[in-house]
């Protein structure tokens, strides 16, 4: 459930990988569906040209957030296992894939693998709780729920844990 981090240089990857118990289709919606994305994704997700396809421009925007929004471009998006672009200097990739159907509850299961590589050992510990507490929250949004934690405190937790992990920059 915790992060793993790979270094190439000052290039930085954390690799998250959860599996959930809710058919491919629904998981594949929420992750790539703005309206969805928004009960578990950290910023508003707007797309240029309706429908996702490489070269896609994307616009990323914080409710509330006095910043400026900031952009990015699909990479890839093959329907219903991938889905990959750029954020802000960094690259996102979602991959999910079937691991089986539970008999006994009559419902699928998906692994959803999620990459996130950026520039800078000093983001490391940030990014992994941050992605850390998204994909927490996408758990809820398929089961149709309101968060069980608040993000604040989970995040002092989970600050710690990966900077006994990772190290600090």
């Amino acid at each position: 459930m915790t992060a793993t981090l790979h270094s190439e240089g000052d290039r930085q990857t954390l690799r998250f990988e959860r599996d959930y118990r809710h058919p491919h289709g629904e998981v594949w919606r929420a992750v790539t569906d703005p309206e969805l994305m928004g009960g578990w994704f950290p910023a508003r997700v707007d797309r240029a040209d309706g429908e996702p396809a490489p070269g896609t421009e994307l616009t990323f925007t914080f409710e509330g957030d006095e910043e400026p929004p900031t952009h990015g471009t699909v990479l890839e998006f093959d329907e219903p296992s991938v889905f990959a672009f750029t954020w802000d200097g960094d690259t996102i990739r979602v991959e999910l894939a079937d691991t089986g159907e539970n008999a006994a509850e009559g419902e699928g299961r998906c692994r959803l693998t999620l990459t996130a590589s950026f520039e800078g050992r000093e983001w490391a510990v940030r990014n992994a709780a941050g992605w850390h507490i998204c994909l927490d929250l996408l758990k809820s949004v398929l089961e149709g729920r309101e968060p069980k934690v608040s993000v604040g405190r989970r995040q002092s937790q989970l600050l710690k844990e990966y900077e006994s992990r990772f190290g600090r920059a």
